[in-house]
């Protein structure tokens, strides 16, 4: 899919990918990290300086904070070519259930990519996808983790049947505290409101719920996962697969 990312960090991160964009688009008056630009420098792209209100137009919001980097296509996985890279990595995945808030959707990929989750599958409809408002909320971790889109119910059955572990993260689960966690396993948290679909429900190994005390229905989506994901990692050695799915990402592998 073809984009114009926007942001600081979304660029930087892009950068540091190893990603050279076709063009880096400047507002006039900007203020940027001259780390920032030495990096887009010293990568020979073409910069271009325009005024700030036709950035905004071009990007379609204002928090471009003076830049943005059309990076051509966002590069994502075949579900196969995830699965089997789990499979070997032995590690955690991230599954989202039709998660169409782009600042959820950004957050939990930019915890996954902190606690050095293999890679993140995305449901093909009723998502948000892969924009450059769910880049921005990621500050760029996208760029640093595969992410694959498809049917994630499909997935989930051949990854259970390959010796994967299948969890849904849902209010109807056992008490997260209690839970004991193997690898490889993949995670799947669902949309705020409608929650796990039943069809994912249907397939899961096990399903946890975070325990609350207070008066609030439920947690965010993005909080709520970001403390699973930490939970799961306080009952596996940490030292498994943290930051290995950067080191040998399949599509350094390809």
């Amino acid at each position: 899919m073809l984009m114009v990312i926007y942001g600081r960090h979304p660029v930087r991160e892009a950068l540091r990918a190893g990603i050279k964009p076709y063009e880096i688009l400047v507002a006039e008056g900007a203020h940027l990290p001259k780390g920032l630009m030495d990096a887009i420098y010293e990568r020979g792209v073409k910069v271009r300086f325009i005024k700030r209100s036709t950035l905004t137009q071009i990007t379609g919001s204002d928090e471009h904070q003076g830049i943005a980097a059309d990076i051509g296509e966002f590069k994502t996985l075949k579900l196969k070519e995830m699965l089997n890279f789990a499979i070997k990595s032995q590690g955690i995945l991230l599954g989202l259930d039709h998660i169409q808030d782009p600042r959820n959707a950004g957050s939990l990929i930019r915890t996954a990519e902190a606690f050095g989750v293999a890679g993140v599958i995305m449901t093909v409809h009723r998502t948000v996808g892969i924009t450059p408002a769910l880049i921005k909320a990621s500050s760029g971790a996208c760029f640093h983790l595969p992410i694959a889109i498809g049917n994630l119910r499909q997935f989930a059955i051949r990854f259970k049947g390959l010796g994967g572990m299948v969890v849904a993260l849902d209010m109807s689960g056992n008490d997260i505290r209690h839970a004991k966690p193997r690898l490889p396993l993949l995670l799947i948290v669902g949309a705020e409101g409608p929650g796990i679909s039943a069809s994912i429900l249907e397939v899961a190994d096990e399903v946890w719920r975070i325990p609350q005390v207070g008066k609030v229905e439920a947690l965010n989506a993005a909080v709520a996962g970001a403390i699973a994901m930490w939970e799961i990692r306080s009952k596996i050695d940490f030292k498994v697969g943290l930051g290995d799915s950067a080191k040998s990402s399949p599509q350094e592998e390809g």
